[in-house]
């Protein structure tokens, strides 16, 4: 459209044209820009444009003038409602400027875009104009168009791949973000304009750290991408997983623009990846805690590749040991066939359940496991996940029990005793064994079946009694009752009972004992628990429990009684000699003729051994008239005993001694009483033995003195108080010392030199002479050897005699004493003779000659000392060891006066010298009791005619004085 023609004003010469004046140039260039102008007067309805407005329509002859039909007849027909309601838009005067885009058809059937720009304005006249501009936007459209088509797709696809996209502009902070990614954030439905706080709102506190860091490298330079996961939390509490991947876009000046990029629902990975490390972390947990022993090896070549902790116990290989290592390597199995075979199994059946196996420990100790075995993949290779459970100790318990079992039903049907299985509620038998046949005499076929009420072993009462029992104790046990078998003989029987289930029913464990023999039995113990088992008298426990009862008795009486002491004289020259059976039927004579001569009230008992004690009770009157009858008595009884008695074709005969202690002048307590009986016995056999003798205070000063005594003996060993003398033993014939014999002094620290006669027998009694004698052995050892180094004797010449005590020569470990101390000494076995007695001998001749030949042997000799004042008993002598004879000293004293001693003498020589045996004479104090010994053949003597027993340092002088003589 053209304005109208106007005549132009001739314009001065001077002053030039004014472009903007110049209509036809402007126009030219809006046409050659492609623009076009129009306008467009309402109230006519004509519309006015230009030539280059024309071209745009694709038309190419001009037209003036066109209504608005005209114009609405060349736009695309979906695009006319949109003109008119812009159109009405406009004239109804709600805006002043628009603009709107529209396609048209050219003649060539073509579309172009178009798009009108105007505005609306008032003429002079009050006409409303519309005028503005018009270009073509085809291309600029179709790039649009192409533009909003990829984005779609780009969209469809981000859709179907349930991505989302967004975009951030940096510098104004604002964010795009499309539908998808916004849902995922939990905000509106539909694409996000907004800031980027906002966008990511929903983003935890922790998370939001994480991405700021994130986003920090990234404009440091130190990533390229920016990838962040974190957690979203939609309003209505839900938890999605989120992970956003973009890149940074910079401008030209390297500063920060935007950012582009996506977010994708990580919420099944991540909550797939949690469950799988879950699974992971349980079966790690499971397989490392796991009591029973796991593997997990590889398929292709059986390789350990881990094992865990329980497998390390159960087979003792650990992880380093084993992992690595097949198991034929290894050898765990005990049986490679059977290895095999399951493997062979494990393939066909694609697994292995509870197949038990035999392993090897590494230690070589073989278990037996139930093995199962199942295929897995582990970082996509396949394997075997092995599980071993150890049934050994369930086989051995098994087996245990099997034996239990076993062992119950044979001890059920082997015990001795009665046991039976009967229901609680009824009582009726359902098993019985042999033992209850033996205690009832019912076989198990009569007793099965029926009730103890319907055999009559016991009583139905005693059966409630053991409900009542079981009710209140939960058991019954060693209960007593009394029952019959079936003959209706009565016993004693021991009962226990335990509750048992058997088959779901209630039933009676009942275990029966037949106790009569036990009860008698304990009668029996209960008896010689207070009596004598030989003579059936009353023991010493008895004795004393009844001196308590008659010692309260007399004092509430105020009666008197005695206690009379009894002792055998030489009793054990009896046993040792006759035997003890003989004793024994001595011992029950003894007890018959006491019983016989007391009264009903009185009491004879016996302590042991050979020793009686009579007591005396409800005695009366003054202390004189009871001591007198006592005295009677003991006399009368003393008297008695004394006759002799006829066994078996022997004459026996034994004397006692008695010790008598009144009541209660000689004692209150039964010990006290006792005691002092004891003490006047033992003066009794002080006294010269068949003797009696009445308690005295002198005799328990005298006793206590003995006890002193021994006291102080046994402090003079532990203070060195002992010493040894040597009397020497001499040869007639050439005045030389041959030997010596060692005899014990006591040197007291306060009363000086002690007598041998003072205190030997002290130690006897008392025991200590074993130890004195074996520090005599050991001192005379020791003397013998300084002696032989001295110089002064020669070991093949001179013997040093050392006296044994009975009770030294039983200890069984005499003979190593011996010998110890001669290897102590270093001294040669020859210079010591060790001199015994005939009690020695006669104690057990068996022992004797065993220990003396086994220290001949060794080059020890022996001397019978005291020859003549025993037995004398030739057979004895002819199988001892001995090799010489010792006269005793009573019958050197008296040999010059007394014709029957010299004989004695001269017989005990020629006896020697018949069995080729020395002979020394001891006691020789007299010229004249030597030169009788002389003619007699006995030249080796010793006695104060030659010396007395010296110290050491004197014995040596003495022997140095006849070397030098």
């Amino acid at each position: 459209m053209l304005p109208p023609d106007a005549k132009p004003e001739p314009a001065p010469s001077a002053a030039p044209p004014k472009p903007w004046q110049d209509v036809a140039r402007l126009l030219s260039v809006l046409d050659g820009a492609g623009l076009g102008l129009w306008s467009w007067d309402v109230r006519r309805g004509t519309l006015h444009w230009s030539l280059g407005t024309w071209k745009l329509f694709g038309r190419s002859s001009p037209l003036a003038e066109l209504s608005a039909d005209q114009y609405l007849n060349l736009v695309v027909a979906e695009d006319r409602p949109h003109i008119e309601a812009a159109a009405c838009s406009v004239l109804a005067g709600t805006k002043t400027r628009f603009s709107f885009r529209h396609r048209v058809y050219w003649p060539d059937a073509s579309v172009r875009w178009l798009e009108i720009d105007g505005q609306r304005q008032i003429s002079d006249d009050g006409t409303t104009i519309l005028v503005g501009v018009i270009r073509d936007i085809t291309n600029q459209h179709t790039q649009a168009q192409a533009l909003e088509d990829s984005q779609e797709r780009l969209e469809l696809a981000l859709a179907s791949a349930e991505l989302g996209n967004w975009e951030w502009h940096i510098p104004s902070d604002r964010l795009y973000a499309s539908s998808r990614a916004s849902e995922l954030q939990g905000l509106i439905d539909g694409p996000f304009d907004g800031s980027f706080r906002e966008f990511f709102r929903s983003v935890a506190a922790n998370d939001r750290k994480t991405m700021r860091s994130a986003y920090s490298d990234l404009l440091a330079g130190r990533r390229q991408t920016y990838q962040a996961t974190y957690h979203a939390i939609h309003p209505d509490g839900t938890i999605r997983h989120l992970e956003s991947t973009a890149k940074l876009y910079r401008d030209e000046h390297g500063a920060p623009l935007r950012m582009a990029g996506i977010i994708i629902d990580a919420t099944e990975r991540v909550l797939r990846q949690q469950h799988l490390a879950a699974s992971e972390a349980k079966f790690s947990a499971l397989f490392q805690g796991s009591p029973d022993p796991i593997s997990l090896s590889r398929i292709r070549d059986g390789v350990f590749i881990e094992i865990n902790p329980s497998f390390s116990i159960v087979f003792g290989w650990g992880s380093a040991d084993i992992i690595g290592r097949s198991a034929p390597e290894i050898g765990i199995w005990r049986d490679e066939r059977q290895r095999t075979s399951l493997y062979e199994q494990l393939m066909r059946d694609q697994r292995l359940e509870n197949a038990e196996a035999q392993f090897r420990t590494r230690t070589g100790q073989i278990v037996t496991c139930v093995v199962s075995s199942r295929f897995i993949r582990v970082d996509r290779r396949l394997c075997i996940v092995t599980t071993f459970r150890d049934i050994t100790k369930r086989q051995q318990a098994e087996a245990a029990l099997k034996a239990s079992e076993i062992k119950f039903a044979k001890a059920f049907h082997s015990s001795p005793d009665a046991i039976i299985i009967s229901e609680r509620s009824t009582g009726r038998f359902i098993e019985v064994n042999e033992g209850f046949h033996r205690l009832s005499g019912y076989r198990p076929e009569e007793a099965i079946g029926r009730t103890s009420s319907e055999l009559g072993v016991w009583p139905s009462t005693q059966r409630q009694e053991i409900l009542e029992r079981l009710e209140r104790d939960g058991r019954v046990t060693n209960w007593e009752i009394v029952g019959q078998d079936r003959h209706g003989r009565l016993k004693q029987i021991e009962v226990s009972v335990e509750p048992i289930e058997l088959n779901g029913t209630d039933c009676l464990l009942l275990s029966a004992r037949d106790i009569s023999q036990l009860k008698a039995a304990h009668a029996q113990i209960h008896h010689l628990a207070y009596h004598d088992p030989l003579t059936n008298l009353p023991n010493r426990t008895l004795l004393m429990d009844r001196l308590t009862q008659q010692a309260a008795l007399h004092k509430r009486h105020n009666l008197r009684g005695a206690l009379l002491f009894l002792d055998l004289d030489h009793f054990k020259h009896i046993n040792d000699s006759l035997g003890h059976p003989v004793g024994d039927a001595v011992l029950k004579m003894i007890t018959a003729r006491l019983e016989a001569s007391i009264r009903q009230e009185d009491t004879v008992a016996r302590l042991g051994g050979d020793e009686f004690v009579v007591l005396l009770t409800g005695l009366t009157g003054k202390r004189s008239e009871v001591t007198r009858h006592v005295r009677q008595v003991a006399e009368k009884l003393r008297t008695l005993l004394a006759e002799p008695m006829m066994y078996e074709g022997n004459r026996l005969q034994v004397t006692p001694s008695i010790g008598i202690a009144l009541m209660p002048d000689h004692g209150e307590t039964p010990a006290d009483l006792l005691k002092r009986a004891d003490i006047a016995l033992y003066r009794a056999k002080d006294a010269g033995r068949n003797a009696i003798q009445l308690f005295r205070t002198t005799m328990q000063q005298a006793a206590s003195a003995r006890l002193r005594l021994e006291s102080e003996l046994r402090l003079a060993l532990q203070r060195n108080e002992f010493e040894l003398h040597l009397q020497p033993q001499v040869d007639a014939r050439s005045a030389r010392v041959v030997g010596a014999e060692v005899l014990l002094r006591w040197q007291h620290p306060e009363d000086g030199a002690r007598s041998p006669a003072q205190f030997i027998d002290v130690l006897e009694e008392s025991g200590l002479i074993v130890e004195v004698g074996n520090w005599v052995i050991t001192e005379a050892c020791r003397i013998a050897a300084s002696l032989l180094a001295s110089g002064f004797v020669n070991s093949d010449s001179f013997s040093l005699c050392v006296n044994i005590s009975p009770r030294q020569f039983r200890q069984n470990e005499f003979v190593d004493r011996i010998l110890e101390a001669l290897k102590a000494a270093e001294l040669p076995h020859t210079m010591i003779k060790l001199e015994i007695t005939e009690g020695i001998v006669i104690q057990n001749l068996d022992d004797t000659i065993a220990k003396m030949r086994r220290l001949c042997r060794h080059g020890v000799s022996f001397a019978m000392d005291d020859f003549g004042t025993g037995y004398s008993s030739l057979t004895y002598l002819k199988r001892l060891p001995v090799d010489v004879l010792k006269i005793d000293q009573s019958f050197v004293r008296d040999a010059l006066d007394d014709p029957n001693d010299a004989e004695i003498i001269r017989a005990i020589v020629a006896m020697a010298r018949s069995l080729g045996l020395e002979v020394i004479a001891e006691g020789v104090e007299q010229q004249a009791q030597l030169d009788l010994l002389q003619a007699q053949g006995c030249y080796l003597y010793q006695g104060y005619l030659f010396s007395h027993p010296l110290p050491l340092a004197d014995f040596g002088k003495l022997l140095a004085a006849h070397l030098a003589g």
